[in-house]
């Protein structure tokens, strides 16, 4: 039902082309896995298991966006597919139907421009080299700058058959935290007396 589902949003047809039916398959697949954390409380975030579900919704927003031509969210409409396969066996995904909805809808709205960005400077990087190996440097402006997972950049690079330097992309990353550290060390001289502690509250 999910690809079914998927097939009326696109227009398209499963069975004729490999890379979409790929594609259709990791959608349905994703989905499946988001919905159902979401539902248990898990909710989208850039640390521990709430980061695993971003990059699983992202991934799933990628496919979309490179091989169904989707360039709109699209996830948040195949929930309540799952919820009429699965609502009686799994009724907290019908009674979180809402929620879940919300939230997919929200974290494609914000990772949709992020990703055509991310994928335009990408084929920038990739026409600049011949080399089968990208500099981490370059992976790491896509990431620091523009906000581009390093794993998305990783996986669209494997399907050209290259890869990441990701030594140099790992002393790149050491560098920004110990600037971002620098930068949060603060003087004691530069500390203002703005009031008494002895004043009374």
């Amino acid at each position: 039902p999910l690809i079914v589902k998927l097939t009326s949003i696109t227009g398209l047809t499963y069975g004729e082309d490999e890379k979409v039916d790929i594609a259709l398959r990791v959608i349905a697949d994703h989905v499946r896995a988001i919905t159902f954390a979401i539902s248990d409380g898990q909710l989208p975030s850039n640390t521990g298991a709430g980061y695993v579900i971003r990059r699983i919704l992202r991934r799933a927003v990628r496919y979309g966006f490179t091989f169904l031509n989707l360039k709109a969210p699209f996830i948040y409409r195949l929930v309540s597919v799952l919820v009429d396969q699965m609502g009686d066996f799994y009724p907290e995904i019908k009674k979180q139907q809402p929620l879940v909805e919300s939230v997919i809808e929200e974290e494609e709205k914000s990772f949709m421009h992020t990703l055509e960005n991310g994928l335009s400077r990408i084929e920038d990087v990739l026409r600049s080299s011949s080399s089968n190996v990208i500099d981490g440097a370059k992976a790491f402006e896509l990431y620091d700058t523009f906000g581009f997972p390093i794993d998305l950049t990783e996986l669209i690079l494997s399907e050209r058959g290259r890869s990441v330097d990701m030594d140099s992309f790992t002393i790149e990353m050491a560098k920004q935290k110990d600037r971002a550290r620098m930068a949060s060390q603060v003087e004691t001289e530069d500390w203002v007396k703005l009031m008494s502690t002895e004043t009374n509250f």
